[in-house]
């Protein structure tokens, strides 16, 4: 934990702005609450029919969560770092198609010619990042130079897995009385579906197991987008104010799931990110992230 706690020493130590954070805190609350207030989310940014004009304003909504923040860090700012607005901007679409599962509209048009029952599908649907986030991703790596060497934090130098470990083991009794005294959780998790496994003739141990898989897989997809290319990447170009712009973004892709989980993917978020600028690999943020999504997994089969 000492390792952790000079991770955030350092940064509240170095060049830190208080009026920043506080602005940019208010500009995240703000938007959560009127989204969960009126409704934003679903009445007009969710993406329906894997429509593309819904993907192009579900992009403008990311994008409008990106450039606020960085406004409100540069106000005073003599230049303007393009590359790191373009990249982050251009990242964000992908962002935008992973979100709004566009590329499972192809995945339809290969079930015209290939059978793929309703549980393939949501596997289907859990790794389909692999093409609109990773790929793209390792593209942009090849073609930047300057985001070399270190692939989006990828690199094992510097990880302290066992601190992480620990850490998950403080977060679960956190997650379990969360999910427990939440009325909302039990309609969003789990996100197995048993009734589609069985129907496709699976057994359920095999099934979870497949299926939680892929589940997993979407996280890491988050975690190399979020920690390891919006921060990990682009503080190269601007250094530790990568990390609250991709705070608010994150907390925008939560806009589907329960207002709580949104809130605390802020505060999530941001912790994950101040340990990615500081330790440069994003394994801490894997650990951590995939031992709460599976931990919530776990309690709403607990509870059911």
């Amino acid at each position: 934990m000492k390792q952790f706690v000079g991770y955030f020493k350092r940064y509240f130590t170095q060049d830190f702005r208080l009026l920043s954070h506080v602005l940019i805190g208010l500009f995240i609350t703000i938007c959560i609450y009127l989204n969960y207030r009126f409704n934003l989310y679903a009445s007009y940014f969710r993406v329906t029919n894997y429509d593309l004009f819904g993907v192009i304003k579900l992009w403008g909504m990311y994008g409008f969560a990106f450039f606020i923040p960085f406004l409100i860090l540069n106000f005073r700012a003599k230049k303007t770092n393009l590359s790191y607005l373009l990249l982050g901007s251009f990242g964000l679409l992908f962002v935008a198609i992973d979100a709004s599962y566009y590329i499972l509209k192809f995945i339809r048009l290969l079930s015209e010619f290939v059978e793929i029952n309703r549980f393939v599908y949501s596997c289907l649907a859990n790794i389909a990042s692999l093409f609109s986030i990773i790929l793209p991703l390792f593209t942009i790596y090849l073609l930047v130079k300057k985001l070399r060497p270190g692939f989006y934090g990828l690199h094992p130098k510097g990880a302290n897995l066992k601190s992480y470990l620990g850490l998950i083991l403080l977060m679960a009794p956190l997650v379990f009385f969360s999910a427990y005294f939440d009325p909302d959780f039990l309609s969003y998790y789990p996100s197995y579906n048993s009734r589609a496994a069985q129907a496709a003739g699976y057994s359920q141990s095999f099934s979870v197991l497949i299926y939680e898989l892929c589940y997993g897989f979407d996280f890491f997809s988050v975690e190399l987008f979020f920690r390891g290319f919006m921060v990990v990447a682009l503080s190269k170009y601007v250094g530790k104010n990568a990390i609250l712009p991709m705070v608010a973004c994150y907390a925008f892709l939560h806009f589907g799931k329960p207002m709580w989980e949104t809130i605390g993917s802020v505060f999530g978020g941001f912790g994950l990110g101040v340990l990615a600028y500081e330790s440069k690999n994003i394994y801490g943020g894997l650990i951590v992230h995939l031992g709460v999504a599976w931990g919530m997994e776990i309690t709403a089969f607990i509870l059911k």
